[in-house]
């Protein structure tokens, strides 16, 4: 009886007892600067929003635990649950992503937002990189849509990126420098201030707010607002994690990344008028081509989407007319 009684005393408390919180690591790969950087808006939304539902948040800042691919081992070892990263390491577990970095792809950012929140390209995502360990959150875009930044000449059409050398991010900006007549070199963004400053390169693509949020104005003479692709990270989720939640946890942190991605794309429209001030206050000339000067970039680079890099050219092809879709 004396047993009888303690196990059901037992029992009573940890009936009474509240269940324990979920835990959620992330690393972020920006500094706290939320006025100019999307992915620090993204992950600040995401854990505040878990915070208030009783989670265990944890946040690395950005390269505490590791670079870009020390991050991407983490997540596909169920190390690390979530972390802001390269949208390059995700495409290549499913090169369909690389078609939405072509160049003028997207006619306007309203073009893309609706195409990231009434689309289903995500979830087709998720359905391939499941077996590789990784679950995609959300296509988070830094800022506005991606500029050429250079230390040599002002840039208003394509012909004006002869002679120059640029920073390439990887091997899919590479061919996008040749397509414009200049030349590249894959320089990790940690380098990217010494490469400028020695000359090895003598800019690179970004979204506007980059050179502020970092501190690399000072590196850079001119800007042009070629708004060439969206400038993409995505939040990639270990799979493992992501599998071990319960449906209402599920919920919850989709919840956590919509809140999160809707906090961007309401911010993106609005931060382009003033990171342009703020580039030529830090001594920046910045340039806005013309429809007419608009459209040489457009030409100089409308081969590329007859080559994608591993993806057949009839997939190509439906997704664009996808993306087409969501154009109004």
């Amino acid at each position: 009886m004396k047993s009888l009684l303690t196990t059901c005393a037992f029992l009573g408390l940890m009936l009474a007892s509240p269940a324990l919180a979920q835990h959620v690591s992330l690393a972020e790969d920006s500094v706290q600067d939320l006025e100019n950087s999307g992915t620090a808006r993204w992950a600040r939304t995401f854990i505040e929003t878990l915070d208030q539902k009783g989670w265990e948040t944890e946040t690395f800042p950005v390269n505490t635990i590791g670079g870009e691919d020390e991050r991407l081992d983490q997540i596909r070892s169920g190390i690390l649950d979530v972390s802001m990263s390269d949208y390059q390491k995700a495409v290549q577990f499913d090169p369909d992503m690389f078609v939405l970095r072509l160049p003028y792809l997207f006619q306007s950012q309203e073009q893309y937002t609706r195409f990231m929140t009434e689309s289903d390209f995500v979830k087709a995502v998720n359905e391939k990189l499941a077996g590789d360990g990784l679950h995609v959150l959300s296509i988070v875009p830094l800022g506005p849509f991606m500029a050429i930044f250079n230390n040599k000449k002002e840039v208003k059409t394509a012909d004006d990126m002869k002679g120059l050398r640029m920073r390439a991010l990887d091997e899919s900006q590479m061919v996008l420098f040749r397509n414009l007549g200049a030349s590249g070199v894959v320089i990790p963004f940690p380098e990217v201030p010494n490469a400028i400053q020695t000359g090895v390169a003598d800019g690179y693509v970004n979204p506007l707010g980059v050179p502020l949020t970092f501190g690399q104005a000072d590196l850079f003479t001119n800007a042009t607002d070629a708004r060439v692709f969206p400038s993409m990270r995505v939040a990639l989720a270990s799979r493992a994690w992501w599998d071990g939640l319960s449906d209402e946890e599920k919920a919850q942190v989709t919840e956590a990344a919509d809140a999160a991605l809707k906090d961007v794309l309401d911010w993106v429209p609005k931060v382009h008028d003033r990171q342009v001030q703020d580039l030529k206050d830090a001594g920046i000339a910045v340039y806005e081509p013309t429809p007419e000067e608009l459209k040489t970039f457009r030409d100089a680079t409308s081969d590329m989407s007859k080559d994608v890099p591993n993806v057949d050219p009839a997939r190509v092809d439906e997704i664009v007319k996808m993306v087409d879709g969501y154009a109004q």
